[in-house]
């Protein structure tokens, strides 16, 4: 059997079709079993099992740095997204007159926290229109990068981008947006939500010099479980916006005043973990690991190429009001495309009655398709498509 079969397997017990990796996936098999044993676990023995738990949290940093092909030191278990994203945008020493760049198009999670510490040391939100004349025309990868790089100015302090669209799945050039950046004497921060776990990625390697990432998409893990990752220069210059005995790694013992800050990554976790999700998210990524990201890319695309093309060619018939909004070639697992209104409320209903997965996002119905999908439900749903058409 291959690896990739045996990636496909840890989620066949899973019911109805999961087109919405991009929103939050099911759980390997793996991950369920370990989560059932652990709360087991917990009930039975709580307390008198506590070693257990920092055995598992140094495993899970471990597989995570492995995951990110980053230094243990350099990163931290937060909550989610927004806390690891705020900790970059409020810890950072801006000034008046500083800019961060961002795009229009970005999740609330990547605009607020920048927005607010603008706000707060009368910085510039400079924010990059994706379409003309301040239109949201939804472009490609390549086309929202030049338009990344074309704003990054000396000036310009941050670059805050997601490295692939929620609407969409453009992917945008981390490589070229990051040496641009550093050209300039800015830092690239990295919303990787949609990216990690789908597409292979170096921290090490990449011009970036903070990633943060969630465990409920892509990842295969619990909602409730982020992370992030920075570099050794931009870690130094931001101040920890949660404080607590793991800032000073002082976990079990009483307050020292004389305790120095942790110089790694660490001093971003306040306090206690939730162990569950953590657990979960390990499990998720040695899931991940064992065919290797390659493998789970390759197949994500083969499957979304598959998608688009029966869409492009059910849309033929449902023109005008059919469009395509992604890419054929584009590399993530997302599909955004648009059909005329009674089309799509049919189609919308009928998935869900059918007890399929996938979102309406602004004016696009999104689906994102994962590894763990089969050739059968691309095809089950296109029929769907078919079926709302001709009826």
């Amino acid at each position: 059997m291959s690896r990739l079969q045996e990636f496909k397997n840890e989620f066949s017990s899973r019911e109805g079709i999961h087109f919405n990796s991009a929103g939050r996936t099911p759980l390997p098999r793996t991950a369920a079993e370990r989560l059932v044993k652990f709360v087991t676990d917990g009930q039975l023995h709580a307390s008198l099992r506590d070693q257990d738990l920092f055995e598992m949290l140094v495993r899970a940093r471990k597989n995570l740095a492995r995951f990110l092909d980053a230094d243990v030191e350099s990163v931290a278990f937060v909550p989610n997204v927004a806390t690891a994203l705020s900790q970059a945008a409020l810890g950072f020493p801006l000034k008046v007159g500083d800019e961060v760049v961002v795009l229009d198009q970005e999740y609330a999670s990547n605009f607020y926290p920048w927005s607010e510490a603008c706000s707060r040391a009368g910085a510039k939100l400079k924010v990059i229109s994706s379409g003309e004349s301040g239109s949201v025309e939804f472009a490609s990868g390549d086309q929202l990068s030049e338009k990344v790089m074309a704003a990054i100015q000396p000036g310009v302090k941050i670059v805050a981008v997601s490295w692939v669209q929620f609407q969409t799945g453009a992917v945008l050039d981390l490589k070229k947006i990051g040496d641009r950046a550093h050209a300039v004497g800015a830092y690239l921060v990295v919303d990787g939500i949609q990216g990690l776990g789908q597409l292979p990625f170096s921290f090490h390697d990449l011009p970036v010099d903070f990633v943060a990432g969630g465990a409920h998409k892509w990842m295969c893990g619990m909602v409730g479980q982020g992370f992030l990752a920075a570099k050794k220069d931009f870690m130094s210059l931001l101040v920890p916006t949660v404080v607590g005995c793991g800032t000073f790694n002082r976990f079990g013992s009483f307050a020292d005043q004389s305790a120095p800050m942790e110089n790694s990554a660490r001093k971003f976790e306040p306090g206690a973990f939730s162990f569950s999700a953590l657990l979960a998210l390990d499990s998720a990524i040695e899931v991940l690991m064992a065919p290797g990201m390659e493998v789970i890319a390759e197949e994500i695309a083969r499957l979304s190429q598959i998608f688009r093309r029966g869409l492009i060619e059910l849309g033929e018939g449902v023109s005008p009001g059919f469009k395509m909004v992604s890419p054929m070639n584009q590399p993530s697992g997302i599909t955004s495309f648009v059909l005329p209104k009674e089309l799509e409320e049919k189609f919308i209903k009928t998935c869900k009655d059918s007890s399929v997965a996938l979102i309406k996002r602004g004016d696009f119905i999104r689906v994102s398709i994962h590894a763990f999908n089969s050739e059968e439900e691309v095809d089950r749903v296109l029929d769907l498509l078919r079926l709302n058409q001709i009826s």
